[in-house]
């Protein structure tokens, strides 16, 4: 095949001739319009270079150490208020659900700071309304008493109670699981067996420092379990962190709407 032959195979429909020099044109007739136009007008397909590569790599490295750091906290955090609500809710649901079929009797005054007597009060009084969960003797968790008893629910959350005037809980809502830390995993709780003058409802299960009404006892001693709806007493004492308790992180967060606000002591 001629260099004509070729022209007429491809002839180019909608050139125009006055935008393209003589040169250009000569060019055009000698090796044909489709060779011509993929070789001058677009040419060649060039691939990045190892420098770009790298240096493309760098910054998604660069944006993924600054973004997942920030995602896997805020799942943190979600997941926190998640289980903590959750427990809320059902321990509550099982208080209700024990004084209606009347199985919340209160144990002896005498028996008030008796572990093994608070067992067999929870056998009946709680645990039978509490579905999937097990109560035993000695807590599982490695950073708690382990001669309080402890409960063990459906999730695999644990609240380890100390019987006292009230039942003092420390709720870890990931067991022996990491970080093990006040305000992060674990929680502190009360729950009480008689009458609320507040409520009128007997028992109820509520995050430490919670009132329902200023008292003489509000001298913020964190361990007074009195802070009256302050959120800046919240926000100190569960920054604190007083002898390793989170003495008002539950309630911050149960305060803030059932969320984790930006100024949550973490």
């Amino acid at each position: 095949m001629n260099t004509q032959e070729a022209f007429r195979i491809a002839p180019p429909e909608k050139l125009n001739y006055n935008c393209v020099s003589r040169k250009e044109l000569d060019i055009y007739k000698n090796i044909g319009y489709n060779s011509y136009v993929m070789n001058h007008y677009y040419g060649r397909k060039r691939a990045f270079t190892l420098a770009e590569v790298l240096i493309t790599l760098g910054i998604i490295g660069v944006v993924a150490a600054m973004t997942i750091p920030v995602l896997i906290t805020k799942y943190q955090k979600e997941q926190i208020v998640v289980r903590l609500k959750k427990t809320y809710t059902v321990m509550n649901q099982a208080v209700r659900m024990s004084i209606a079929n009347d199985t919340w009797t209160q144990p002896p005054t005498d028996k008030r700071y008796d572990q093994a007597a608070m067992v067999e009060w929870l056998k009946t009084a709680l645990i039978p309304y509490l579905n999937g969960a097990q109560v035993y003797d000695k807590n599982p968790i490695d950073q708690f008493p382990a001669s309080y008893p402890a409960i063990v629910l459906a999730d695999g959350s644990t609240l380890v109670l100390n019987n006292n005037a009230q039942i003092h809980v420390l709720y870890d809502l990931n067991g022996n699981k990491g970080p093990n830390k006040a305000g992060k995993d674990w929680f502190y709780f009360m729950l009480d067996y008689n009458l609320n003058t507040n409520t009128k409802q007997m028992g109820y299960f509520y995050p430490s420092g919670y009132v329902f009404a200023k008292s003489s006892d509000d001298d913020e001693n964190p361990h007074d379990n009195y802070i009256y709806g302050d959120r800046d007493k919240m926000i100190k004492f569960c920054g604190e962190r007083a002898n390793g308790y989170s003495n008002s992180c539950a309630l911050l967060i149960m305060n803030d709407g059932w969320q984790i606000k930006d100024d949550y002591p973490w």
